[in-house]
């Protein structure tokens, strides 16, 4: 028979406990029992489990559902967007004019923020290196997760204020896939930070190579266009 573990017990926090509560145990937890560390390896694997859970909207909804109605209402938000995303695409006016703003107003401003994030990752990582369980170091890499995701927090709002010409649409899903994997990649980093699992950062890091492959197609593709 499969041990069923109280999560919030675990990580020693209430079960109407924050995010950043939950982030905070969970972290002061994974340093203490990480097997690097010494740690108790079993103990480490459950607080992980822990976190994983509770960390993801989608999966502590699910877990918490075991007490409590589960509130379907913050799951259909981004199922509509993407919806509105394929329908947005075609339904934008057809001229230069609209393309051109298209260009000015959304493509060159996301891209701009999306490399403010992506060309520091290297060097962020390799300052991080020199020694991961240094605070000082992790509250600077830290600071470059959360800095980046605000970033990406904006690039999603303006995303979303211009339709995409249909000329384009190649073109704004490329940019909407670029900026997903980054935000998937400064999600994987963030999860580094509090457990320390090598896995986290690799995936990371290949999702960044990930969004500057698009990135690059994106030029390619830009250099292409001319304008009447």
């Amino acid at each position: 028979m499969i041990k069923k573990y109280n999560y919030y017990e675990e990580l020693g926090v209430d079960f109407k406990a924050s995010k950043s509560e939950i982030k905070s145990a969970y972290r002061s937890l994974a340093k203490k029992y990480h097997p690097d560390k010494g740690g108790d390896k079993e103990k480490f694997l459950i607080i992980q489990n822990a976190w994983e859970t509770l960390n993801d909207p989608v999966k502590r909804q699910s877990y918490d559902s075991q007490f409590y109605p589960i509130d379907k209402s913050q799951n259909s938000e981004n199922t509509e967007w993407k919806e509105n995303l394929k329908n947005n695409t075609y339904s934008s006016s057809k001229t230069d004019k609209d393309i051109e703003e298209w260009i000015k107003n959304i493509y060159m401003p996301i891209n701009k923020s999306l490399n403010q994030i992506i060309k520091p990752l290297n060097n962020e990582i390799k300052e991080l290196s020199a020694d991961p369980y240094d605070d000082l170091l992790m509250e600077q890499f830290c600071n470059y997760i959360n800095k980046s995701r605000k970033k990406i927090d904006k690039v999603t709002r303006l995303y979303k204020t211009y339709d995409i010409p249909k000329s384009l649409s190649n073109l704004g899903l490329d940019l909407y896939h670029c900026f997903s994997q980054v935000q998937d990649a400064l999600e994987e980093l963030d999860r580094y930070t509090h457990g320390y699992v090598d896995d986290y950062l690799f995936d990371g890091k290949e999702m960044m190579k990930e969004a500057k492959r698009i990135q690059t197609k994106m030029t390619a593709h830009k250099k292409t266009m001319s304008f009447s």
